[in-house]
């Protein structure tokens, strides 16, 4: 899990061959694993692997850069969301679980050798006319997914990038990481020789 997460990079590019239905299925799998709020399970995942859907969609799409031969659209079922008692107004979960969906299905898409890139530049009224919504379910993310066209680079270091020490304070604002835990570092690498034992 830790080596997709290093590795995952936006994919915008894809080649045309299909995605299979039984991939597309365990990349759901992994958003019906993700977080949700209250456990409300208020959002929807519609597939799209029709080209001819795609092409309709991609005007109304600027976040769309490429021509993904699958997509996962993730959209709030309203009348759910209703009976959850959910105030949007106040309730920031939704987005929320939205994202958390979209990581999942992503590190899932890189496990399963897939590219993947999230698009939230997109009319939401056109894609949900496009695709026949009812006023109770509103689009709020397409996940494009498909086989990388090529290999992703990696981005080089800008002079400016941040590293985790610039982002991160420990037990108050200001302290900087302690030093490594001995017993600890001691404790992984033994797990890790194990781990090399074992694969022998």
């Amino acid at each position: 899990m830790l080596d997709a997460i290093r590795r995952r990079r936006v994919t915008r590019s894809f080649t045309a061959e299909p995605v299979s239905a039984d991939v597309l299925r365990e990349i759901l799998r992994a958003a019906r694993c993700a977080s949700s709020a209250g456990n409300r399970r208020i959002h929807r995942f519609l597939v799209i692997r029709d080209a001819a859907t795609v092409k309709r969609l991609k005007p109304f799409a600027p976040g769309m850069l490429g021509w993904p031969p699958a997509l996962i659209v993730v959209s709030t079922d309203l009348e759910q969301a209703r009976k959850a008692n959910v105030q949007f107004e106040r309730d920031m979960n939704s987005w929320i679980d939205v994202g958390t969906a979209l990581m999942s299905m992503m590190l899932a898409a890189q496990a399963l050798g897939l590219g993947s890139c999230p698009a939230t530049s997109f009319s939401q009224a056109a894609v949900a006319r496009l695709l026949d919504f009812p006023p109770t379910l509103l689009p709020e993310l397409i996940l494009q997914l498909g086989h990388p066209l090529g290999q992703p680079s990696r981005s080089p270091r800008r002079a400016s990038a941040l590293r985790l020490e610039d982002l991160t304070d420990w037990e108050r604002l200001g302290q900087r990481e302690p030093e490594p835990d001995a017993t600890a570092s001691s404790t992984r690498a033994e797990a890790s020789e194990s781990t090399i034992q074992s694969t022998r």
